[in-house]
């Protein structure tokens, strides 16, 4: 009995610890895959997290600050980022422990199979299901390329936020009269046309006094965030 409990007892408990290993990796590549592809076409995306960050991004020009660190910007709402209530980060980090803790309880096993003079194939037994166990977690870590999904996800995002959004909101914001200039260089259709071609809002300061400006609440709540972290 007590030979049947450190053989396969040990087995039990390392291939759970594995099992949990790579589903950790499998829910992080899944994750990661999915927002690859909401921010492939960013600006239109339903994704909560890319609109969140088009929308925090927008209020920020809306708001006449901008976004200085666009790297930072991102890097921030990916490391607040969710899946069924932990964090990204958090999922590797659970991943670690559990290969760590493979680790310690086959090799833990086969010492105390050692020292209780136990058979020599019950200590190898300890100690290979663990080394097994840890290989089998890296091929999956290799043919999941996490590290390189959360990094073409980062790519990605920037590039949009930087090279297309951000141009695009100042010249909005701070600029209007380049838009105009644009659109007589380069369109040969009515303003409003461009307007729904390009995504754009039009921005007229002869009639802003004229209008009444209205706030949707989700639209007060990101404003008032904002704000929040500009003034500190």
């Amino acid at each position: 009995m007590t030979d049947f409990f450190y053989v396969y007892g040990a087995v039990y408990v390392v291939a759970a610890l594995c099992f949990v290993a790579i589903l950790m990796k499998g829910i992080l590549s899944f994750t990661y895959g999915r927002l690859i592809r909401a921010a492939k076409d960013m600006g239109r995306s339903n994704h909560s997290l890319m609109k969140t960050l088009c929308k925090k991004f927008e209020t920020c020009y809306e708001l006449k600050i901008g976004v200085k660190n666009v790297d930072i910007f991102v890097e921030k709402y990916l490391r607040h980022y969710r899946v069924c209530g932990l964090h990204l980060k958090s999922y590797e980090a659970v991943c670690n422990l559990f290969m760590l803790l493979s680790m310690i309880v086959s090799l833990g096993s086969g010492i105390l199979a050692m020292a209780m003079e136990m058979e020599r194939s019950i200590v190898f037994s300890s100690l290979f299901v663990g080394v097994m166990g840890n290989g089998i977690i890296l091929v999956f870590d290799c043919l999941y390329n996490v590290n390189a999904k959360k990094e073409m996800l980062r790519v990605d995002i920037i590039d949009f936020l930087e090279n297309i959004y951000k141009p695009r909101l100042e010249n909005e914001t701070f600029h209007p009269e380049k838009l105009e200039e644009y659109r007589k260089e380069y369109f040969d259709v009515p303003m409003e046309d461009v307007d729904n071609v390009v995504n754009l809002r039009k921005k007229s300061p002869e009639k802003r006094n004229d209008i009444k400006i209205e706030f949707t609440q989700e639209e007060e709540s990101v404003i008032r965030e904002v704000l929040r972290e500009y003034m500190g």
